[in-house]
C-alpha cells in the first residue's frame, strides 16, 4: 500500500470507518524464556496451522493492513517464522519483530528482511537476568549486534521500569548510548492485560518512584539519544498508573490477533472474551464485530504513541517543559 493510500485510510479510519491497518499477531505463546512479570510463556492449546496463518493474513492484506507486528511469546522460535515474515515482505508489509534476542543470530536470514526488531532489556546484566534468567543479558546484546550488522533498518531496545531496575536506569541508558542503540521505557503492570487478578506488586513500583524514574528518563531525554521515548509517551506516563484519557486507534486502525486466531481490539485488554476468532467467523466479519472503546490505562510506550499520533494530538509531542 503506497503512503498516499495509509493516510487516506488511517483519516478515514479517524473519521469512523473502521480498517486494520496495523495489526499486532502473537504468533505463538511459546517462549523461550520464563520472565517475572509475562503473563506469557507456553503455546495456547490450539494454535493457528500454518494454512490457517497464511489464509487469515491474505484476508487482513484484502482488508488493508500495511503493517504487521509480529509478538509473542518468541515469535522466532515458531517453526514456520521465516515463511511467514518472507510472505509478508514479498507483499509489501511493514513488518517487525518483539524479540527477547535469543534466536536472533541463529534466525538472521528471518531477521534481516524485518523493518524493525525490538528487543527487550530490563538494565545492565545482574538487573536483566535476574527477572530473564542467566545469560539472557548478553544473549540479547548479542542478538541486536547481529541485526545492526544483518542491516535491519531500526533496531530498539525496550525496558519495562520497576522494583527490578528502578535505581540503575542511568547505568542502563549509558550501555545503550555506548553500543549506539536507544531505549524505550515503559512502566511495569500488575498484568500484561487489564481486569486480571495477577498480583504483580512484587516487581511494581510505587507511584512516587515511578514518577521520579520517569522524570529521570525525561531529564537524560534532553541530551541523549539513548531514550527512544518519544514526549508523547513520556508525558503520559507522568501520571500513571491513573493515566490521562488519549485517543484510541484500538479496534479502528489497529488490532491484536493471539495465537488461536481470537481477535482483540486491543491487546491489552482481559483475554477472556473469545467471540471474534476469524476461523470461525472469517476476518471480516471478527474485525467488524469489534467493540471500540478507549481506556486510561495504556502502559505501552509505542502504543500511547501511536494513539496520539492517529488522534492528531500533536500538542502531546512537543517536548515537556524542563521542571529547572
Amino acid at each position: 500500500m503506497k503512503k498516499p493510500q495509509i493516510i487516506a485510510k488511517t483519516l478515514a479510519s479517524r473519521l469512523g470507518r473502521p480498517t486494520p491497518l496495523a495489526v499486532t499477531f502473537e504468533l505463538s505463546h511459546l517462549c523461550n524464556l520464563a520472565c517475572v512479570y509475562c503473563d506469557r510463556h507456553t503455546p495456547m492449546p490450539n494454535e493457528m496451522s500454518r494454512d490457517e496463518i497464511f489464509q487469515t493474513l491474505d484476508d487482513f492484506v484484502e482488508l488493508g493492513m500495511w503493517k504487521l507486528n509480529l509478538d509473542g511469546g518468541e515469535p522466532l522460535a515458531h517453526r514456520h517464522v521465516n515463511d511467514i515474515v518472507t510472505w509478508l515482505v514479498d507483499r509489501g508489509i511493514s513488518t517487525r519483530m518483539n524479540t527477547n534476542g535469543i534466536l536472533v543470530p541463529k534466525k538472521i536470514k528471518t531477521v534481516q528482511k524485518l523493518d524493525a526488531v525490538k528487543i527487550s532489556l530490563d538494565g545492565p546484566k545482574a538487573n536483566h537476568d535476574a527477572m530473564r534468567g542467566e545469560g539472557s543479558f548478553d544473549k540479547a546484546v548479542k542478538g541486536a549486534l547481529a541485526a545492526r550488522e544483518a542491516g535491519v533498518p531500526k533496531i530498539t531496545f525496550t525496558c519495562v521500569v520497576g522494583q527490578h531496575n528502578a535505581t540503575v536506569i542511568d547505568a542502563l541508558m549509558d550501555f545503550v548510548e555506548e553500543l549506539g542503540f536507544s531505549v524505550v521505557f515503559q512502566p511495569a503492570r500488575n498484568s500484561l492485560f487489564t481486569n486480571t487478578n495477577r498480583d504483580g506488586s512484587h516487581f511494581q513500583l510505587h507511584e512516587s518512584a515511578l514518577k521520579t524514574a520517569f522524570l529521570h528518563i525525561e531529564q537524560r531525554k534532553r541530551k541523549s539519544a539513548a531514550v527512544g521515548n518519544r514526549w508523547s509517551s513520556l508525558r503520559h506516563f507522568r501520571t500513571f498508573p491513573a493515566d490521562t484519557p488519549l485517543p484510541c486507534a484500538a479496534g479502528w486502525a489497529s488490532v491484536t490477533m493471539d495465537p488461536e486466531g481470537n481477535l482483540y481490539h486491543c491487546g491489552q485488554i482481559n483475554r477472556d472474551d473469545k467471540s471474534f476468532n476469524v476461523l470461525r467467523l472469517g476476518v471480516r466479519a471478527a474485525f467488524e464485530g469489534l467493540p471500540r472503546y478507549g481506556c486510561s490505562q495504556c502502559w505501552c510506550a509505542r502504543t500511547v504513541e501511536s494513539n496520539y499520533k492517529w488522534g492528531g494530538r500533536f500538542d502531546k509531542m512537543i517536548p515537556i517543559r524542563s521542571p529547572n
